[in-house]
């Protein structure tokens, strides 16, 4: 019986509680997903989440950034892959960052690895005008984000070529997000990094103003200390002495 397909289509992505209201009948809905995955109609996301399937390649209608949003009910795509989501990634990852307020175990599917990372605040959150089924940080949460966790952009190579893409920042949400985290830290490293791009994302002296009176006075380093080598007295930052080389090796000319 395929009388739900449609219905399925619609909804992309669900859960056994989504297919009960369906069909009326808890029973009836669990057997008609097992039916539906004997024919390849739909697809085991993991645990309690489903997917419908394309009839022709059985694999999942909804993409990566669409899964991601459904796995738990607080879930958004964060960090690298909010940037690429954004159209600002250099390399492929098969990575996703999924941020959430409610902790799921990380998995695999379609050769891609969830990864969970505890939510740290929903502000910023977005639901893009071009699909309602995806949920990811706004462009300067996300570059806010970055910043704190280097790592999770795939390192500060790939976060500064990143980065160079950037046409337009608002500072007012990036000093909104930097309130909300409120470490002395990032402040520093975001005032060191974005200004180098200050013209670029149309930043003012005001903005790193600020970030200069909220960092503190303690002596930091950007990455590792073997990378980090060079002092940066404005910034009372230790960093690679010109991070914008990284352009030069991915074949951008910005020095």
């Amino acid at each position: 019986m395929k009388k739900y397909l449609e219905e399925l289509h619609k909804l992309r992505v669900f859960r056994l509680n989504e297919v009960e209201s369906l069909v009326g009948n808890l029973n009836s809905a669990k057997d008609l997903l097992q039916n539906y995955k004997k024919q390849k109609l739909i697809c085991q996301v993991r645990r309690d989440l489903y997917a419908a399937t394309d009839l022709v390649s059985k694999q999942s209608l909804s993409n990566k950034f669409e899964i991601a949003g459904k796995i738990t009910p607080t879930s958004y795509l964060s960090y690298q892959s909010a940037l690429e989501f954004h159209g600002l990634a250099h390399q492929v990852f098969y990575d996703l960052w999924v941020s959430s307020n409610n902790r799921f175990t990380s998995f695999d599917f379609e050769g891609i690895r969830y990864q969970y990372c505890e939510s740290k605040s929903m502000e910023g959150v977005i639901s893009p005008h071009t699909s309602s089924f995806i949920r990811v940080t706004n462009l300067e949460r996300t570059v806010i984000d970055c910043i704190d966790k280097i790592e999770r952009c795939g390192g500060l190579e790939e976060l500064i070529q990143c980065f160079s893409l950037i046409t337009y920042l608002n500072e007012e949400l990036l000093l909104d997000y930097l309130q909300v985290y409120n470490k002395q830290f990032l402040y520093q490293k975001a005032g060191f990094i974005l200004e180098y791009f200050k013209q670029e994302m149309k930043l003012s002296k005001d903005f790193f103003g600020i970030c200069k009176q909220k960092m503190g006075k303690s002596t930091r380093y950007l990455t590792d200390q073997s990378e980090s080598t060079h002092y940066f007295k404005v910034w009372k930052l230790c960093a690679p002495a010109n991070i914008l080389s990284f352009l030069e090796q991915g074949g951008q000319s910005y020095v």
